[in-house]
């Protein structure tokens, strides 16, 4: 399997967790284990904001977060494509929500998302030793790789612009939220 380049598992520079929270990029498996990481980990945030706004019951914050939702994962495409302004963006929005609300996983999220910005930018500016290099496949056998490969590929380009229009509004209302809530604590803004 590895002969044939179709086993990547041991090609890749990093074990799991150091590629979690300080990764490097060596090889083009680095940069393909990087970009499916990090759709994973936005996908994974995305679930834990949607499915904690639907025990809420509250409509409007459920709409707010299937938003909020939507805006990750279409995040974690653009750092699955190796889009560092992508993986920016997401986390400056994460770390306002940090700010207006600390909690364990929201900070462990940002975190994570701090370390995944970094891959995403090494993985952009890598490039290969060689024009031929042997490079990893994306698969599309299972649901998950269908979503985790095959997906960005195709929707990226089309999403790109909207995902950005999108995100300066979050990171606008977001760093609108962090204002008030300073403003708040410093007695700037009178309680009635």
């Amino acid at each position: 399997m590895q002969t044939l380049g179709l086993s990547s598992a041991s090609q890749r520079s990093d074990g799991w967790l150091k590629s979690l929270l300080w990764p490097t990029v060596e090889n083009a498996w680095d940069v393909d284990y990087l970009g499916q990481q990090g759709m994973w980990l936005c996908t994974v945030v995305a679930l834990f904001g949607l499915g904690g706004s639907l025990l809420s019951g509250n409509p409007v914050l459920i709409a707010v977060a299937a938003l909020s939702a939507l805006f990750f994962v279409l995040g974690g495409m653009g750092i699955r494509e190796a889009n560092w302004p992508a993986a920016a963006i997401l986390f400056a929005v994460q770390l306002c929500g940090v700010l207006l609300k600390p909690d364990i996983f929201s900070v462990a999220f940002a975190v994570i998302l701090l370390s995944n910005l970094r891959a995403t930018f090494l993985a952009s500016e890598w490039k290969p030793a060689a024009e031929g290099e042997d490079r990893p496949t994306r698969f599309s056998e299972s649901i998950g790789d269908k979503y985790v490969d095959q997906l960005p590929r195709l929707l990226w380009p089309k999403l790109q612009i909207p995902f950005f229009i999108l995100g300066a509004a979050m990171l606008i209302l977001s760093l609108l939220g962090v204002g008030v809530t300073v403003a708040g604590a410093l007695g700037l803004i009178p309680h009635k």
